[in-house]
C-alpha cells in the first residue's frame, strides 16, 4: 500500500513538475539546487522541497491568473499571494531545519532574475 501511495505522489510530482514551463522549471531546479547546498539537504528532503516549490509556483500563478482576469480584486491578489509566500517560507524553514532563511530568500530573489 505504501509503495501504491508513493508511487501515486512520484507520478503526480512528476507530472507538475514537467507541466511547468521550461523557464519556470529551470527557476524551480536552481532553487532547490541552491537550498540544498546552503542548507546541506538529503536526497529526501530535496525531493520534498522540490515538490513544494513546483506547487508554490503553481499557487502563485494561479492567483496571478485570477487576478488579471478580474476575478479578484488587487487587495485579495495581494492577501493571497502573501499567504502563499507566507506558507513556502514556513515549509521551507520546516524542510532545511533553519529559523531564519530570510537572507537565503532575498539572495534567492536577486539571483532567479539573471536565471
Amino acid at each position: 500500500m505504501k509503495r501504491v501511495i508513493l508511487g501515486i505522489l512520484f507520478l503526480l510530482t512528476i507530472t507538475v513538475t514537467f507541466g511547468q514551463s521550461k523557464w519556470d522549471q529551470k527557476k524551480i531546479d536552481y532553487f532547490v539546487d541552491e537550498a540544498v547546498k546552503e542548507f546541506h539537504l538529503d536526497k529526501k528532503q530535496q525531493k520534498e522541497l522540490l515538490k513544494e516549490r513546483t506547487n508554490y509556483i503553481l499557487d502563485y500563478k494561479e492567483v496571478s491568473k485570477k487576478a488579471k482576469a478580474g476575478e479578484i480584486t488587487g487587495e485579495e491578489k495581494k492577501t493571497q499571494l502573501n499567504e502563499c509566500n507566507n506558507n513556502f517560507v514556513e515549509t521551507l524553514k520546516t524542510i532545511s531545519g533553519e529559523d531564519n532563511v530570510q537572507p537565503f530568500l532575498l539572495r534567492m530573489r536577486d539571483e532567479l532574475k539573471k536565471v
